[in-house]
């Protein structure tokens, strides 16, 4: 099921209009239009090279745009693959490191580490942390400024399945408690159906597919619906028939 664009929402968390950007004379992204409303989670599916990334760097304002419009916060919250977190700090530090200097700056440092279930682990270090822990910490940071907008770049490749699974439960949860509009970036498509609201297919750098995700798919992969979004959304990404044979 291919819908419109969503359109009239007063203050959404991200408008990109028309946008447009090249390397050289390679155009990336062209002519792209987006809306992402807040409470909304959006997910950005499509091969490597087709645009995710660079979209997402350019909404971030980590990356320069040959045309077009973005209206986004200014400092959108944003949490890599990798956890970025600064080896010599420790964790309510780096937490604390998304916030101006303020009297109540290790406050709301360590209750969003309570949030992430690493309350107890204030003056620990990185080092100590496994995968998954890092990444709690790089979401309590990210979450910690009350952002309008959170942009995710496929933040748990990195992670063992079960690992995986959990965080999914957390981010659900988070989401649900601060409300940001979500923009993940992810190659897993199963991932997608998990989380997002909608699941968009980028291709040759604009949006050629956009799919909503029934509730009844999100909270349970067996469900048949599921199944029909996932095969669906295999069809657009151009493996379904790779996988029938």
């Amino acid at each position: 099921m291919t819908l419109p664009q969503p359109v009239g929402d007063p203050h959404p968390a991200l408008s990109v209009h028309r946008l447009r950007r090249r390397y050289g004379k390679r155009t990336v992204i062209d002519a792209l239009n987006l809306e992402i409303a807040r409470g909304e989670f959006v997910a950005l599916l499509g091969e490597s090279g087709c645009g995710k990334t660079t979209l997402l760097r350019a909404v971030a304002g980590l990356d320069a745009i040959d045309g077009g419009r973005i209206d986004a916060p200014s400092r959108p919250a944003v949490v890599f693959q990798e956890h970025r977190l600064l080896p010599w700090e420790p964790l309510w530090r780096n937490v604390a490191l998304a916030l101006d200097e303020a009297p109540t700056s290790r406050a709301r440092a360590e209750a969003a580490l309570g949030e992430v279930g690493l309350g107890a682990r204030l003056n620990d270090w990185p080092r100590n942390l496994s995968g998954g822990q890092a990444q709690r910490v790089a979401l309590a940071r990210a979450l910690v400024q009350e952002p309008a907008l959170l942009l995710l770049d496929e933040p748990f490749a990195a992670l063992d399945a079960l690992t995986r699974i959990r965080m999914h439960g957390l981010v659900q949860e988070l989401v649900a408690r601060h409300r940001p509009g979500v923009l993940l970036v992810t190659h897993d498509v199963d991932e997608a159906i998990a989380l997002a609201d909608r699941v968009l297919v980028m291709r040759r750098g604009a949006i050629a597919a956009e799919h909503a995700v029934p509730a009844a798919a999100r909270a349970d992969r067996a469900h048949h619906r599921a199944a029909a979004l996932r095969l669906a959304l295999l069809a657009e990404l151009g493996v379904a028939a790779d996988l029938a044979a």
